[in-house]
């Protein structure tokens, strides 16, 4: 992904951790979104929330505790982003329900089994090699959602392995840059097709990765 799509969405974030003003604009933005996302992956208050690619200002991490009640932890591999995020979760007194942490998606010191819903950003990258990692140590049943970037878009980010969208559900959005978000459930078992893509980090993801 070029660098300059993180400089530039790190600047609009920064601006929305400083202005009420583009703070709002940005909720507003990114409510409808968060909405469908929840009710695809069917999010309660009982279910705990990983968030992987935080950024400045996480706001849809934000979004998704204040409408649903759920804890979510925050990731993000930019040591600098995670002071604006932690002040910005702790100017709205959300504390004790959204924890902040710089961590790698490559290389994650976090007990997966214990989330049961894992949401990748559409800046990760690289995506596909993240999925893998996480997708390995994640327990069955967890849900998984993927943003995706529009089409016309799609150089502009990590390339991800297509033909596991064969597998999964999806919510269209209308936002600018943004085209939908894939719901992966990891299953009770699997089987691996002969060929599956290796991720450079360890692991693989598997096209044809589908319940026995």
């Amino acid at each position: 992904m070029p660098q300059w799509i993180t400089t530039l969405t790190q600047k609009i974030e920064r601006l929305a951790t400083k202005t009420a003003a583009v703070y709002w604009i940005a909720s507003q933005y990114y409510r409808t979104v968060i909405e469908r996302e929840i009710a695809l992956a069917n999010i309660t208050e009982s279910d705990r929330i990983l968030w992987i690619g935080g950024g400045v200002c996480p706001l849809s991490a934000i979004l998704i505790h204040q409408i649903t009640g759920a804890k979510v932890t925050v990731i993000d591999n930019d040591p600098q982003c995670i002071p604006h995020a932690e002040q910005m979760v702790a100017r709205l007194g959300l504390d004790e329900h959204i924890q902040v942490l710089c961590q790698d998606g490559l290389h994650l010191d976090l007990p997966l089994s214990e989330y049961s819903v894992i949401h990748f950003a559409l800046q990760v990258s690289p995506m596909d090699c993240v999925f893998a990692c996480v997708d390995e140590q994640a327990a069955a049943g967890t849900r998984m959602l993927i943003r995706r970037p529009k089409k016309q878009l799609g150089k502009l980010y990590s390339r991800w392995t297509a033909s596991l969208s064969t597998y999964c559900q999806s919510v269209a959005h209308k936002a600018r840059n943004m085209d939908s978000t894939l719901l992966y459930t990891k299953p009770e078992r699997r089987h691996e097709e002969k060929n599956a893509t290796p991720c450079p980090a360890g692991g693989t993801i598997c096209p044809g990765t589908v319940a026995a």
